[in-house]
């Protein structure tokens, strides 16, 4: 059974056009709603967690290498 779901596409950009924002928001959300803390989502996507934290405080550019790891590490579709 696919559980995947979109990871960007519950969460519009901000309103400014922010796409980072829209990953921070989309990454904690996924991230919580499977019960996974900073570190168990760095593991499973091959990052540390000082990266995830920056992500989530929405300072990383949603470059395709970066939404690849997170799709994956979060069970859901990057596009």
């Amino acid at each position: 059974m696919n559980h995947a779901r979109p990871l960007i596409e519950d969460f519009p950009a901000h309103p400014d056009g922010d796409p980072a924002a829209a990953l921070a928001r989309a990454v904690h959300q996924r991230r919580t709603a499977l019960g996974l803390s900073t570190a168990d989502l760095a593991k499973r996507a091959d990052l540390t967690e000082a990266q995830i934290r920056t992500i989530e405080a929405g300072h990383a550019a949603p470059t395709l290498p970066l939404l690849t790891a997170l799709s994956r590490a979060l069970e859901a579709e990057a596009f």
